[in-house]
């Protein structure tokens, strides 16, 4: 059996048919009934992570409850803190926090917040965390935060609950290297993945840590369908959405690991309000390179390919087509 685990991918404004509630318990229950390691939920403008995940405790038994990502940005850390004991109390110990720093059309546009030292935010968020569901009482002076004299008035039910971060850049990564469990990579090339572990690679090592043991965890769109074409057709949306308009870290991600020209006519023409331009812009060797598109036997033999490229655990979405048993049987299906 593969060790997958299993994420709600949605383009919030894109996806009109949307995925509800109900319809997501019963996918991450038929996850939890056949082994899927874990459940990341995400956190953009639609539903709140932490509520979501406290219903899905409550709902299932065995899959691991995580966050795909929360930004650093709109809650505190004490919060965040906060947040993640409750949760792994709910969940039994099942609690995973993942972490990352969004971007400024988000931050500022969304939340109405100053999107200043995204690096050193994260970097102290992840400090005051630990400290606090270590239960230590907070004496912390950062750049970005100062705290006194407070703790939890709780004990959690696990200190060391795993932290993963999304980065893409070589100095988030040697960040991540320094400070995080797991790394949350999302649209990175799965031949690349080497690279990026060696950039975690150098952070882990300056600060003495093992790098064997930081999870690696990518977010791969999966497509299942016997007409290829058809499901490229599909990833495209995703891809062009996040190098255009999602700010430039994806841009620049891409264009680093091999894209450059390809993201460059993505992003002009999505800024440019011209859709379909961008989407014909995405080419097949981007979808191949950072998707998995195809068959069911297809898709199942490129993610078992992802273990010998350095992947620990890929994140497989919900699908996004068919009736809810649709979706639960496809979910079972990658999995077998």
């Amino acid at each position: 059996m593969r060790r997958l685990g299993l994420y709600l991918g949605r383009l919030p404004g894109f996806d009109k048919r949307g995925l509800d509630r109900a319809e997501l318990i019963e996918c991450v229950r038929a996850a939890d009934l056949c082994g899927y390691d874990s459940f990341w939920m995400p956190e953009a403008w639609e539903r709140e992570a932490f509520t979501v995940l406290a219903e899905l405790a409550t709902r299932t038994e065995r899959i691991g409850l995580a966050t795909g990502i929360i930004n650093v940005f709109s809650r505190s850390p004490a919060l965040i803190a906060m947040s993640a004991a409750t949760i792994d109390e709910i969940s039994g110990g099942r609690f995973r926090l993942g972490l990352g720093t969004s971007g400024a059309r988000v931050i500022e546009d969304f939340h109405g917040l100053t999107y200043s030292k995204p690096l050193t935010r994260l970097k102290e968020t992840v400090q005051i965390i630990r400290a606090l569901l270590a239960g230590e009482q907070l004496d912390f002076k950062g750049d970005c935060f100062s705290l006194n004299r407070f703790k939890l008035g709780f004990k959690p039910l696990r200190a060391d609950i795993p932290i993963y971060i999304a980065a893409l850049t070589p100095r988030s990564l040697d960040q991540l290297g320094r400070i995080a469990d797991g790394w949350l990579p999302t649209h990175w090339p799965r031949a690349r993945i080497a690279d990026g572990i060696a950039e975690i690679h150098a952070g882990a090592e300056s600060e003495g840590r093992d790098v064997r043991r930081i999870e690696i965890a990518p977010f791969v769109n999966v497509v299942v369908s016997e007409n290829s074409d058809e499901a490229r057709a599909r990833a495209r949306l995703p891809l062009a959405y996040y190098i255009g308009g999602m700010g430039d870290y994806y841009h620049a991600s891409l264009s680093r690991l091999g894209f450059a020209a390809e993201a460059d006519s993505v992003r002009k023409s999505w800024r440019e309000g011209r859709i379909k331009n961008a989407l014909r812009a995405v080419t097949d060797e981007m979808i191949d390179a950072t998707a998995i598109c195809g068959p069911l036997e297809v898709c199942r033999a490129r993610l078992d390919r992802m273990y010998e490229l350095g992947a620990t655990l890929p994140l497989v979405p919900i699908p996004s087509e068919g009736t809810t048993a649709e979706k639960c049987r496809m979910i079972e299906s990658l999995i077998e």
